[in-house]
């Protein structure tokens, strides 16, 4: 038996590797754990180097068109969490062409997602573009939704290896995906401006889905019929249902913003909130090197033995990542000044969304234990997350009505408090942290975030 897609044979769920250099060089696990978080950290540079190329105004239509890219990434109605969750048990129990079903099935899903997705997204930016409602040109917003959905799909086989643990496929294909954002992004602005820049992304995801699914292609004759497809979405709902609200959530305030402001101001609040999503992007991605043990410690010891490792942990979190903001609240109109003259104006929604970041890190940390280990992972998609997304949207309206742009960063802040509240009392009712440790989580978070808040009302 051969792992779905390459020339690895399988010695129980073990890859045994040809002596490739390259192969052995990614294969190694402190290759295996540096490579990764290092792209990352490049894109979020490129994301942060980004508005220095583009007037505000521009910046603000990218950043409206780019959310289009990140919500069809992750637009895989929870596959992603089904082939973690699904193959490596199967593995285990040495049931390979099960194993090697359940993956085929669902890379077929992802094609289907993908194809109805574009479909709709295209359809409703046709129709505002008509109604005169989309605030980017319609061939960007297309060119936008269109890479992302091709990057979901890529992503597929990724997940795959990843659920064998072949270290190495699993390295080269996300590290190949995620340069994609690196290296076309700033290239294509160059060449093209915001069309150039999103066309880049398009050829580059259209490329590596066609040589991912030449390495591991979606076989016609283990096709998933479209009954079986929906169960499958329908089981993967929950897990997706939060991640997509999450990410809606993180970019929401743009959007609401938006509606508010004229061009050139949208802008430079589209700049604070890149700043602020970049941020708890790159620092909430690290979760990943906590999480696994957490939650595979909560599975096998009594109910709420974790409470005060997390507590202290995450308690750390908070504190350390409130010291750092504090360094850069302080330091931002000198940063702005060096490095984005043009949106030295932007100062002080800078300054007041960077109050929310060590309260939205923490739930970004919390987030995966979770839907990992809770009994309820639904409460998380379909309550907690679209509650904070609608007291984020009624606070911006009436912050906005009495604090103007300052108002609108405001309102950010209190539903972060909010959210925070509300995934630590999940946590407490899924028995994984008791009632002191919710308090003092609870206490520690709101008392970085208010002193935060004072640290900007005193300066100038």
């Amino acid at each position: 038996m051969t792992i779905i897609g390459t020339d690895l044979p399988v010695e129980g769920h073990k890859a045994v590797r040809p002596p490739h250099p390259i192969g052995a060089f990614l294969s190694k696990p402190a290759v295996y754990g540096v490579f990764i978080p290092v792209v990352s950290l490049l894109n979020a540079l490129v994301g942060i180097l980004l508005p220095a190329l583009m007037t505000p105004t521009v910046f603000g239509e990218y950043s409206l068109a780019m959310t289009l890219f990140q919500y069809g990434l992750i637009f895989d109605s929870g596959v992603g969490q089904l082939i973690d969750r699904w193959i490596p048990p199967a593995l285990e129990r040495g049931e390979l062409e099960d194993a090697e079903f359940i993956g085929q099935r669902l890379l077929w899903v992802r094609w289907y997602i993908g194809v109805i997705v574009f479909a709709v997204v295209a359809t409703a930016l046709i129709v505002l573009a008509a109604m005169g409602e989309l605030p980017f040109d319609l061939s960007i917003g297309l060119l936008s939704a269109f890479a992302g959905i091709l990057y979901m799909i890529a992503l597929g086989p990724g997940f795959i290896y990843r659920a064998y643990s072949a270290r190495r496929n699993y390295a080269f294909a996300i590290g190949t995906l995620s340069i994609g954002l690196v290296v076309a992004r700033p290239l294509g602005l160059i060449v093209g401006g915001l069309t150039g820049l999103f066309s880049a992304l398009a050829i580059w995801y259209f490329a590596f889905t066609c040589f991912f699914s030449w390495k591991m292609p979606a076989r016609l004759s283990l096709r998933t019929p479209y009954t079986q497809a929906l169960t499958l979405v329908g089981r993967g709902l929950p897990f997706f249902a939060t991640s997509f609200i999450w990410a809606f959530y993180l970019t929401a305030n743009r959007w609401f913003a938006s509606r508010l402001m004229d061009p050139t101001t949208f802008g430079h609040f589209a700049f604070s909130a890149n700043i602020y999503s970049l941020l708890i992007g790159a620092v909430g991605g690290l979760n990943a090197f906590y999480y696994p043990k957490i939650v595979g410690r909560i599975a096998s010891e009594s109910r709420f033995a974790l409470s005060g490792k997390i507590t202290l942990d995450c308690g750390k979190l908070v504190v350390a990542i409130g010291g750092i903001v504090a360094v850069g609240i302080i330091l931002t109109p000198t940063l702005l000044g060096v490095i984005y003259p043009q949106y030295v104006p932007s100062t002080d929604t800078v300054r007041i969304l960077l109050t929310a970041v060590p309260a939205m890190i923490l739930v970004s940390w919390l987030m995966p234990i979770s839907l990992s280990a809770g009994r309820r992972p639904w409460i998380d998609g379909l309550i907690i997350y679209p509650a904070a997304t609608i007291i984020l949207y009624f606070a911006t309206q009436m912050l906005a009505r009495y604090f103007a742009t300052n108002g609108i960063a405001v309102a950010s802040v209190v539903s972060a408090l909010f959210l925070v509240a509300m995934l630590l009392f999940q946590l407490r009712q899924t028995h994984i942290l008791n009632t002191p440790s919710l308090v003092t989580l609870l206490g520690v978070t709101s008392a970085v975030t208010l002193g935060l808040c004072g640290l900007v009302r005193i300066l100038p």
